[in-house]
């Protein structure tokens, strides 16, 4: 029932600066409901893209290089260009339910335990039996 981290390339992206620091992201749970948040400062809305297939979830970032030609640039530290992460959701979550909201540069997706996956309560019974 947790949100499973997803990247086959991850060693060769760690060997990048790039990668290791854009997308950075953590994951909680409040009661019934997983919570990712992803860093994703810099960016504007419209060039965000979350997609949920069968039990993947990608975050899909385009992070353009500001135009300047007053500019001179000295050094660029800040990563920009396409950046992907995935995560792959656990049999108890629920991918259909999943909603996004986007604050200061964090993007919060709550994602809802499923039904099935939820605790409850497990009625015991007296068998005629029992205790004889």
């Amino acid at each position: 029932m947790m949100i499973h981290r997803f990247d086959p390339f991850l060693e060769a992206r760690n060997r990048s600066s790039t990668w290791r620091y854009f997308l950075a992201a953590d994951t909680y749970r409040v009661e019934d409901t997983f919570y990712l948040e992803v860093d994703v400062p810099g960016v504007k809305l419209e060039d965000i893209d979350i997609e949920v297939e069968k039990k993947h979830l990608t975050v899909t970032v385009e992070r353009h290089q500001l135009v300047d030609e007053d500019r001179t640039e000295i050094v660029r530290g800040r990563p920009t260009g396409r950046f992907v992460r995935r995560f792959f959701l656990g049999d108890g979550l629920d991918g259909e339910g999943v909603e996004a909201s986007y604050e200061n540069g964090v993007l919060t997706l709550s994602i809802p335990v499923n039904e099935a996956s939820k605790a409850h309560k497990v009625a015991i019974t007296a068998s005629s039996t029992a205790g004889s």
